[in-house]
Formats: C-alpha cells, sequence, structure tokens
C-alpha cells in the first residue's frame, strides 16, 4: 500500500484549456492518479484558498495531507492553480475592495477542470467531487449556484449546466455573507457539505448557517457542521493556533484573523467525508498497516 502510494503522488503538470484566461489561455494544474489497480474511477477537483497552493508550487501541508488522503482511498486529484496562472501568488493580505481576481473567474477555472477531467481515461464523470478551502470554498458556492448563460433556451427554470454539476460539492470554512442575503440563490447543482468553526473570525459561522437553512426550507441537499471553539484553518495537519495580523479582511477589522489546527475537529471532519464519498460510491476500502 505505501509504496504503490507514493508511487503514485508524484505530480503531473498539466495545461487545461481556458479560453477565459488572458493571454496564454490555460489553465496550470497539478494532476494525481492513484495506481490503476487501486482506482474507483472518482476524482476530485481541490481548490486552493487565498494563499494559493503553496510556496513555489509545492503543495502546502493542508493541501498534500487531503492529496495523499483521496488518494489512499482511490480517488485521482487535480489541483487547479488559479492564481500562478494569472501571475500572482496569494491574495490573503489583499483587502477585497482591492483584489483582482473574482469569484466568477474561478467558477470559469472550475469549469475548465471539469471538462477536461471528463476527458481523462478511466475516470467516471459521474464520480467528480468538487472540494474547496476558504477562498476555493467560497468559489465551490459560487460554482453550484452559477446559471450558464449558454443553457438551452428550453430548459425549465433551476436546471443548472453538467459543467457545474458534481457528485459532491465541500466547502471548508467557506465565505458565506454574499449567500446570507434575502435575494441570494435557493437552489444549487449538487449535493453540499460545509464544515466550519464556529469561533471562526475570518469567513464567520452565521452566514453559512443562515444559507444552509434557507437551502434546506428549500429541500436542497445541504449538510452544515460547526465545530465549537474551532477557528479558520482548523483541518489543517501542521502549524499552531496564531493570529495572522496582516490580513485585513476578518470579522474584527484591524485586528488579523485567528488560523490554526483542531486535531479533533478534523478527525471528525475526515471521518465525515470518508462516510460521505463511501455511500456514494468513490472510496475504495482503506486497511490500517
Amino acid at each position: 500500500m505505501a509504496g504503490s502510494l507514493l508511487a503514485a503522488a508524484h505530480a503531473e503538470d498539466v495545461k487545461i484549456p481556458a479560453p477565459h484566461i488572458g493571454e496564454e489561455k490555460t489553465l496550470r494544474a497539478q494532476w494525481f492518479k492513484p495506481s490503476a489497480d487501486e482506482a474507483t474511477g472518482a476524482a476530485a477537483i481541490l481548490l486552493h484558498g487565498c494563499g494559493g497552493l503553496g510556496a513555489n508550487r509545492k503543495l502546502n501541508a493542508r493541501h498534500a495531507a487531503a492529496k495523499d488522503w483521496l488518494l489512499e482511498r482511490g480517488i485521482a486529484v487535480v489541483f487547479p492553480e488559479s492564481f500562478t496562472s494569472r501571475r500572482f501568488e496569494e491574495v490573503c493580505t489583499v483587502k477585497m475592495q482591492a483584489r483582482t481576481i473574482r469569484q466568477i473567474d474561478r467558477v470559469e477555472d472550475v469549469i475548465a477542470a471539469h471538462r477536461w477531467l471528463r476527458e481523462r481515461p478511466g475516470v467516471d464523470a459521474k464520480k467528480i467531487v468538487l472540494w474547496g478551502w476558504s477562498h476555493g470554498g467560497s468559489t465551490v458556492l459560487n460554482t453550484i449556484t452559477h446559471k450558464s448563460a449558454t443553457l438551452d433556451r428550453q430548459s425549465a427554470p433551476g436546471d443548472f449546466s453538467d459543467d457545474v454539476k458534481f457528485v459532491e460539492a465541500i466547502a471548508f470554512y467557506p465565505g458565506c455573507s454574499p449567500f446570507a442575503k434575502d435575494n441570494a440563490p435557493a437552489k444549487i447543482s449538487s449535493p453540499l457539505t460545509i464544515l466550519m468553526g464556529d469561533a471562526d473570525d475570518w469567513t464567520p459561522a452565521p452566514p453559512c448557517s443562515a444559507f444552509a437553512a434557507r437551502l434546506k426550507n428549500n429541500e436542497q441537499p445541504v449538510s452544515i457542521t460547526l465545530y465549537p471553539g474551532a477557528y479558520h484553518d482548523f483541518d489543517n495537519p501542521a502549524g499552531k493556533l496564531r493570529v495572522r495580523s496582516e490580513v485585513p479582511n476578518g470579522v474584527n477589522k484591524d485586528k488579523g484573523v485567528t488560523v490554526g489546527p483542531d486535531p479533533k475537529a478534523r478527525e471528525d471532519a475526515m471521518a465525515k467525508i470518508d462516510a460521505l464519498l463511501r455511500k456514494r460510491g468513490l472510496a475504495r476500502t482503506v486497511t490500517s498497516s
């Protein structure tokens, strides 16, 4: 098991056709595949947060852990590089109003990655998961509420393009404020799972609870779990609890934001995702060594 996983864990740099991106018209991505005898046909699009994929395009601890966890279960992984594809590294320290990458830009990245994945040999188009953290989690929400302008005019109201339909959408501590408004979308294209700490002072939990409640009232497939006392980045397997004073976009203006791991919350969140993926027939059984 360990040998096959390590053999599969090397990234393949790929260029995904993306007409919406600047001059190069390509979206850079890192592609990971499980060994052929362990692959389930499932694949996941993983969306980095405002800090990007990691320094020098190397996956940070959180991203690497999620990638290895999925590969172990036979699920292929693609990491679109939304930021480096546009020649910048991070936006965490940039005020919201000054950011030059919009949520719709990353939705288009997801659509491009989704189309690319559906053409990969060995990938079942009905077994594609969308999973994002923070800025990437917000992109998940924007994607599964996105109505394509190219939908056939005969489509019924509320229909979604296949480009934004996933077997499961997972959002870790997304920014939900736009979705808590009265005129926000009340339908989603894909089953949604939201996981976050109730003490999060970067992307607060109440707007996500309001959004989830609206979806539930509209009989949409959504679940939300709030972890008591947990902060942003609670699922990170590395680091320690700290205040990032350089981040200007938190709940408490000019006071930074709190980030850090919460091992118990992480363990529970991953157990929930594991059960979810198994229920949908996406993950192989993992045997302990």
